[in-house]
Protein backbone atom coordinates (compact mmCIF):
# COMPACT_ATOMS: atom_id res chain seq x y z
CA UNK A 1 0.00 0.00 0.00
CA UNK A 2 1.32 3.40 -0.99
CA UNK A 3 2.78 5.71 2.05
CA UNK A 4 0.62 9.51 2.13
CA UNK A 5 1.49 12.44 4.18
CA UNK A 6 1.38 16.60 3.86
CA UNK A 7 3.36 18.82 2.74
CA UNK A 8 3.66 22.53 3.12
CA UNK A 9 3.09 25.36 0.41
CA UNK A 10 6.24 26.55 -0.04
CA UNK A 11 7.83 22.59 -1.58
CA UNK A 12 5.46 23.51 -5.45
CA UNK A 13 7.72 26.49 -5.82
CA UNK A 14 10.85 24.93 -4.82
CA UNK A 15 10.28 21.79 -7.21
CA UNK A 16 9.69 24.22 -10.04
CA UNK A 17 12.55 25.92 -9.51
CA UNK A 18 15.04 23.35 -8.95
CA UNK A 19 13.78 20.34 -10.61
CA UNK A 20 13.83 19.68 -14.81
CA UNK A 21 10.28 18.55 -14.82
CA UNK A 22 8.94 17.80 -18.03
CA UNK A 23 5.46 17.18 -19.43
CA UNK A 24 3.91 13.79 -18.12
CA UNK A 25 0.29 12.02 -17.32
CA UNK A 26 -0.93 10.12 -14.84
CA UNK A 27 -1.76 6.81 -17.02
CA UNK A 28 2.43 7.21 -17.41
CA UNK A 29 3.68 8.03 -14.66
CA UNK A 30 1.22 5.27 -12.33
CA UNK A 31 -1.17 3.22 -14.33
CA UNK A 32 1.40 2.09 -16.97
CA UNK A 33 3.36 1.08 -13.73
CA UNK A 34 0.99 -1.27 -11.86
CA UNK A 35 0.62 -4.73 -11.85
CA UNK A 36 -2.97 -4.05 -9.91
CA UNK A 37 -4.23 -0.60 -9.78
CA UNK A 38 -6.17 -1.87 -6.30
CA UNK A 39 -3.71 -3.79 -4.64
CA UNK A 40 -5.18 -7.22 -5.38
CA UNK A 41 -7.64 -5.91 -2.49
CA UNK A 42 -10.96 -6.16 -4.57
CA UNK A 43 -13.52 -8.56 -3.41
CA UNK A 44 -14.24 -11.33 -5.75
CA UNK A 45 -12.01 -10.00 -7.96
CA UNK A 46 -8.88 -10.91 -6.19
CA UNK A 47 -10.58 -12.20 -2.43
CA UNK A 48 -13.42 -14.44 -1.32
CA UNK A 49 -16.57 -12.63 -0.58
CA UNK A 50 -17.46 -12.49 2.71
CA UNK A 51 -20.79 -10.29 4.03
CA UNK A 52 -19.09 -10.01 7.06
CA UNK A 53 -16.24 -7.11 5.85
CA UNK A 54 -17.82 -4.09 5.87
CA UNK A 55 -15.92 -2.59 2.90
CA UNK A 56 -16.98 -6.05 0.59
CA UNK A 57 -20.96 -5.37 1.66
CA UNK A 58 -20.13 -1.34 -0.13
CA UNK A 59 -18.42 -2.90 -2.55
CA UNK A 60 -21.87 -5.22 -3.83
CA UNK A 61 -23.68 -2.08 -3.34
CA UNK A 62 -21.38 0.25 -5.82
CA UNK A 63 -21.53 -3.12 -8.27
CA UNK A 64 -25.26 -3.28 -8.05
CA UNK A 65 -25.73 0.60 -8.65
CA UNK A 66 -23.82 0.27 -11.57
CA UNK A 67 -25.75 -2.85 -12.84
CA UNK A 68 -29.33 -1.30 -11.91
CA UNK A 69 -28.23 2.59 -13.47
CA UNK A 70 -26.91 0.54 -16.59
CA UNK A 71 -30.53 -1.10 -17.23
CA UNK A 72 -29.25 -4.27 -19.24
CA UNK A 73 -27.92 -4.23 -22.78
CA UNK A 74 -24.48 -3.36 -24.50
CA UNK A 75 -22.92 -1.55 -21.72
CA UNK A 76 -19.55 0.91 -22.34
CA UNK A 77 -17.02 0.73 -19.26
CA UNK A 78 -15.01 3.85 -19.01
CA UNK A 79 -11.73 2.84 -17.48
CA UNK A 80 -12.03 -0.19 -15.75
CA UNK A 81 -8.63 -0.49 -14.04
CA UNK A 82 -8.35 -4.14 -12.89
CA UNK A 83 -11.88 -5.07 -14.41
CA UNK A 84 -14.08 -2.95 -11.70
CA UNK A 85 -16.88 -2.53 -12.64
CA UNK A 86 -16.81 -4.39 -15.69
CA UNK A 87 -15.97 -7.70 -14.61
CA UNK A 88 -18.54 -7.83 -11.46
CA UNK A 89 -21.21 -6.32 -13.11
CA UNK A 90 -21.22 -8.35 -16.37
CA UNK A 91 -22.94 -11.32 -15.18
CA UNK A 92 -26.21 -9.10 -14.62
CA UNK A 93 -25.87 -7.53 -18.43
CA UNK A 94 -25.70 -8.89 -22.23
CA UNK A 95 -22.82 -6.90 -23.15
CA UNK A 96 -19.89 -4.35 -21.14
CA UNK A 97 -16.95 -2.95 -23.23
CA UNK A 98 -14.15 -1.84 -20.62
CA UNK A 99 -12.33 1.39 -22.36
CA UNK A 100 -8.65 2.08 -21.02
CA UNK A 101 -6.24 4.82 -21.70
CA UNK A 102 -3.38 2.40 -20.13
CA UNK A 103 -2.30 -0.72 -22.60
CA UNK A 104 -1.15 -2.46 -19.31
CA UNK A 105 -4.55 -1.84 -17.66
CA UNK A 106 -6.37 -3.10 -20.37
CA UNK A 107 -4.34 -6.50 -20.28
CA UNK A 108 -5.07 -6.97 -16.96
CA UNK A 109 -8.13 -6.71 -17.17
CA UNK A 110 -8.36 -9.63 -20.28
CA UNK A 111 -6.57 -11.46 -17.90
CA UNK A 112 -8.48 -10.97 -14.94
CA UNK A 113 -11.73 -11.65 -17.31
CA UNK A 114 -9.63 -15.06 -18.33
CA UNK A 115 -9.22 -15.99 -14.79
CA UNK A 116 -13.02 -15.52 -13.94
CA UNK A 117 -14.07 -17.42 -17.37
CA UNK A 118 -16.78 -13.64 -18.04
CA UNK A 119 -17.41 -14.42 -22.03
CA UNK A 120 -19.24 -11.39 -22.16
CA UNK A 121 -16.77 -8.53 -21.08
CA UNK A 122 -14.21 -7.40 -23.99
CA UNK A 123 -11.43 -4.63 -23.42
CA UNK A 124 -10.05 -2.13 -25.43
CA UNK A 125 -6.77 0.15 -25.36
CA UNK A 126 -7.72 3.76 -26.54
CA UNK A 127 -4.61 6.00 -26.25
CA UNK A 128 -5.14 9.24 -24.00
CA UNK A 129 -6.71 12.06 -26.44
CA UNK A 130 -8.18 10.12 -28.95
CA UNK A 131 -11.35 9.31 -29.87
CA UNK A 132 -13.55 6.47 -28.74
CA UNK A 133 -14.04 4.08 -31.61
CA UNK A 134 -17.36 3.56 -31.53
CA UNK A 135 -20.43 4.58 -34.01
CA UNK A 136 -22.70 7.30 -32.69
CA UNK A 137 -25.61 6.07 -31.12
CA UNK A 138 -24.03 2.34 -30.27
CA UNK A 139 -24.38 1.68 -26.70
CA UNK A 140 -27.22 1.55 -24.23
CA UNK A 141 -25.36 2.75 -21.16
CA UNK A 142 -22.64 4.36 -20.08
CA UNK A 143 -20.50 3.35 -16.33
CA UNK A 144 -17.38 5.91 -15.32
CA UNK A 145 -15.94 4.95 -11.50
CA UNK A 146 -13.20 7.63 -10.97
CA UNK A 147 -12.26 7.91 -14.40
CA UNK A 148 -13.70 10.59 -16.57
CA UNK A 149 -11.52 13.04 -13.89
CA UNK A 150 -7.98 11.18 -15.33
CA UNK A 151 -8.58 12.38 -19.10
CA UNK A 152 -6.85 15.38 -20.39
CA UNK A 153 -10.56 17.57 -21.07
CA UNK A 154 -13.52 16.22 -19.24
CA UNK A 155 -16.03 17.89 -21.15
CA UNK A 156 -14.64 16.45 -24.16
CA UNK A 157 -14.90 13.13 -23.08
CA UNK A 158 -18.59 13.81 -21.78
CA UNK A 159 -19.44 15.28 -25.31
CA UNK A 160 -17.82 11.45 -26.67
CA UNK A 161 -20.14 9.68 -24.06
CA UNK A 162 -22.81 11.36 -25.52
CA UNK A 163 -22.40 10.87 -29.33
CA UNK A 164 -22.27 7.04 -28.86
CA UNK A 165 -25.13 6.88 -26.13
CA UNK A 166 -28.61 5.66 -28.29
CA UNK A 167 -31.43 8.02 -27.47
CA UNK A 168 -32.47 7.75 -24.17
CA UNK A 169 -29.20 5.70 -23.29
CA UNK A 170 -27.58 6.28 -19.45
CA UNK A 171 -24.53 7.50 -18.04
CA UNK A 172 -24.33 6.48 -14.34
CA UNK A 173 -20.79 8.56 -12.99
CA UNK A 174 -18.87 8.06 -9.96
CA UNK A 175 -16.42 11.12 -9.41
CA UNK A 176 -13.68 12.57 -6.95
CA UNK A 177 -14.70 16.03 -6.51
CA UNK A 178 -11.83 18.33 -4.38
CA UNK A 179 -14.30 19.50 -2.15
CA UNK A 180 -13.64 15.70 0.09
CA UNK A 181 -9.90 17.17 0.18
CA UNK A 182 -11.01 20.55 1.78
CA UNK A 183 -9.26 21.57 5.03
CA UNK A 184 -8.13 18.09 5.56
CA UNK A 185 -5.49 16.69 2.87
CA UNK A 186 -5.03 19.66 -0.09
CA UNK A 187 -1.49 18.80 -0.31
CA UNK A 188 -0.26 15.55 0.04
CA UNK A 189 2.61 13.32 -1.21
CA UNK A 190 2.07 9.53 -2.17
CA UNK A 191 5.05 6.98 -1.73
CA UNK A 192 5.06 3.74 -3.58
CA UNK A 193 7.92 0.89 -4.58
CA UNK A 194 7.96 0.93 -8.16
CA UNK A 195 9.53 -2.39 -8.63
CA UNK A 196 13.52 -3.30 -8.32
CA UNK A 197 15.03 -0.37 -6.27
CA UNK A 198 13.04 2.28 -6.84
CA UNK A 199 10.44 4.71 -5.59
CA UNK A 200 7.94 6.92 -6.94
CA UNK A 201 6.95 9.73 -5.13
CA UNK A 202 4.11 11.95 -6.17
CA UNK A 203 3.10 15.45 -5.03
CA UNK A 204 -0.70 16.53 -5.20
CA UNK A 205 -1.49 20.34 -5.11
CA UNK A 206 -4.85 20.31 -4.98
CA UNK A 207 -6.34 23.87 -6.10
CA UNK A 208 -9.95 23.09 -4.82
CA UNK A 209 -11.02 26.43 -5.99
CA UNK A 210 -9.69 26.15 -9.70
CA UNK A 211 -11.14 22.70 -9.16
CA UNK A 212 -7.95 20.91 -10.43
CA UNK A 213 -4.84 18.97 -9.53
CA UNK A 214 -1.38 19.44 -10.09
CA UNK A 215 0.85 16.55 -9.87
CA UNK A 216 4.58 16.30 -9.28
CA UNK A 217 6.18 12.73 -10.03
CA UNK A 218 9.66 11.89 -8.99
CA UNK A 219 11.27 8.73 -9.70
CA UNK A 220 14.22 7.74 -7.05
CA UNK A 221 16.54 5.16 -7.76
CA UNK A 222 15.69 3.78 -4.03
CA UNK A 223 13.82 1.26 -1.90
CA UNK A 224 10.80 2.45 -0.13
CA UNK A 225 13.22 1.92 2.82
CA UNK A 226 15.76 3.77 1.55
CA UNK A 227 13.66 6.73 1.15
CA UNK A 228 12.22 6.70 4.31
CA UNK A 229 15.22 6.38 5.83
CA UNK A 230 16.01 9.80 4.48
CA UNK A 231 12.84 11.24 4.96
CA UNK A 232 13.09 10.50 8.81
CA UNK A 233 16.31 10.68 9.57
CA UNK A 234 17.83 13.66 7.69
CA UNK A 235 20.68 15.93 8.68
CA UNK A 236 18.26 18.54 10.12
CA UNK A 237 16.59 15.78 12.26
CA UNK A 238 13.15 16.54 10.72
CA UNK A 239 10.36 13.63 11.11
CA UNK A 240 8.70 12.26 8.63
CA UNK A 241 5.53 14.37 8.69
CA UNK A 242 7.61 17.66 7.79
CA UNK A 243 9.03 16.76 4.48
CA UNK A 244 10.86 20.05 3.40
CA UNK A 245 13.05 21.88 0.45
CA UNK A 246 16.22 20.71 2.18
CA UNK A 247 14.99 16.77 3.01
CA UNK A 248 13.69 16.78 -0.91
CA UNK A 249 17.20 17.97 -1.65
CA UNK A 250 18.67 15.03 -0.25
CA UNK A 251 15.83 12.83 -1.82
CA UNK A 252 16.96 14.18 -5.06
CA UNK A 253 20.02 13.64 -5.37
CA UNK A 254 18.76 9.92 -5.80
CA UNK A 255 16.57 11.27 -8.86
CA UNK A 256 16.01 9.58 -12.21
CA UNK A 257 12.77 11.39 -13.53
CA UNK A 258 10.66 13.84 -13.24
CA UNK A 259 7.52 14.26 -14.87
CA UNK A 260 4.29 17.42 -14.14
CA UNK A 261 0.38 17.42 -15.12
CA UNK A 262 -2.93 18.71 -14.17
CA UNK A 263 -5.87 17.07 -14.01
CA UNK A 264 -9.36 18.58 -13.88
CA UNK A 265 -11.76 17.40 -11.23
CA UNK A 266 -15.42 18.98 -11.48
CA UNK A 267 -17.64 19.62 -9.62
CA UNK A 268 -21.16 18.28 -8.91
CA UNK A 269 -22.39 21.14 -10.40
CA UNK A 270 -20.29 21.51 -12.72
CA UNK A 271 -20.82 18.51 -14.36
CA UNK A 272 -24.53 19.00 -14.43
CA UNK A 273 -23.59 22.12 -15.95
CA UNK A 274 -21.48 20.51 -18.73
CA UNK A 275 -24.26 17.81 -19.32
CA UNK A 276 -26.44 20.47 -19.61
CA UNK A 277 -24.87 22.40 -21.99
CA UNK A 278 -24.13 18.41 -24.18
CA UNK A 279 -28.18 18.27 -24.62
CA UNK A 280 -28.42 15.19 -22.00
CA UNK A 281 -32.29 15.22 -21.56
CA UNK A 282 -31.80 15.08 -17.91
CA UNK A 283 -28.88 15.23 -15.39
CA UNK A 284 -29.45 14.63 -11.29
CA UNK A 285 -27.28 13.54 -8.20
CA UNK A 286 -28.39 11.02 -6.86
CA UNK A 287 -27.50 8.57 -3.28
CA UNK A 288 -25.41 5.26 -4.54
CA UNK A 289 -25.75 1.91 -3.64
CA UNK A 290 -22.13 1.70 -2.01
CA UNK A 291 -23.37 4.38 0.81
CA UNK A 292 -26.44 2.92 1.17
CA UNK A 293 -25.06 -0.48 1.63
CA UNK A 294 -22.62 0.85 4.10
CA UNK A 295 -25.19 2.36 6.53
CA UNK A 296 -27.02 -0.82 6.29
CA UNK A 297 -24.12 -2.87 7.03
CA UNK A 298 -23.68 -0.86 10.26
CA UNK A 299 -27.84 -1.26 11.60
CA UNK A 300 -27.92 -4.58 10.78
CA UNK A 301 -26.80 -7.01 14.11
CA UNK A 302 -24.07 -10.06 12.53
CA UNK A 303 -26.77 -12.65 12.79
CA UNK A 304 -29.39 -11.00 10.37
CA UNK A 305 -26.53 -10.10 8.12
CA UNK A 306 -25.92 -12.43 4.94
CA UNK A 307 -22.85 -13.51 4.25
CA UNK A 308 -22.26 -14.76 0.75
CA UNK A 309 -22.71 -12.81 -2.44
CA UNK A 310 -25.98 -14.04 -3.36
CA UNK A 311 -27.28 -13.20 0.02
CA UNK A 312 -26.19 -9.84 0.00
CA UNK A 313 -27.28 -9.65 -3.67
CA UNK A 314 -30.75 -10.57 -2.64
CA UNK A 315 -31.18 -8.45 0.28
CA UNK A 316 -29.09 -4.95 -1.56
CA UNK A 317 -30.78 -4.97 -5.09
CA UNK A 318 -34.65 -4.11 -4.07
CA UNK A 319 -33.13 -1.23 -1.84
CA UNK A 320 -30.44 -0.41 -4.28
CA UNK A 321 -32.98 0.20 -7.12
CA UNK A 322 -34.45 2.80 -4.85
CA UNK A 323 -31.95 4.64 -3.63
CA UNK A 324 -30.11 5.14 -7.28
CA UNK A 325 -33.29 7.37 -7.93
CA UNK A 326 -33.45 9.36 -4.82
CA UNK A 327 -32.33 13.14 -5.69
CA UNK A 328 -29.44 13.85 -3.27
CA UNK A 329 -27.75 17.39 -2.75
CA UNK A 330 -25.50 18.88 -5.46
CA UNK A 331 -22.99 19.45 -3.33
CA UNK A 332 -21.45 17.48 0.01
CA UNK A 333 -19.93 18.75 3.37
CA UNK A 334 -15.97 18.67 3.41
CA UNK A 335 -15.17 15.53 4.14
CA UNK A 336 -17.94 13.55 2.55
CA UNK A 337 -17.93 12.56 -1.32
CA UNK A 338 -20.20 13.94 -3.47
CA UNK A 339 -23.44 12.18 -4.73
CA UNK A 340 -23.10 9.87 -8.20
CA UNK A 341 -25.00 11.74 -11.02
CA UNK A 342 -27.57 9.96 -13.72
CA UNK A 343 -27.52 11.61 -17.01
CA UNK A 344 -30.04 10.17 -19.76
CA UNK A 345 -29.71 10.80 -23.90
Amino acid sequence: MPVKMGFERELVPWIEANVELRQGSSTEFWYDQMESQSGQSLPVLYQAFDGNVRSHFVDRGQILDFAISAGGGRVLDFGPGDGWPSLLMAPMLDEVVGVEGSRRRAEVCRRNAARLGVGNATFVYVPVRKPLPFDDNSFDAITAASSIEQTPDPHATLEEMHRILRPGGRLRIHYESLEFYHGRAEREVELREAGGPTTRLTLYDREIAQERVRHFGLVLDLTLAGTMEILTVSSSGLSYAKLTPSVLDALCEHLVDAVTWISRHPSCGTLLDWLGELEFSSAKPTYDGGWFAGRLFDCLPETRRPVTEEGVDGLLMPLVEVVTTMEAPARSRPGEWDPWITAVV
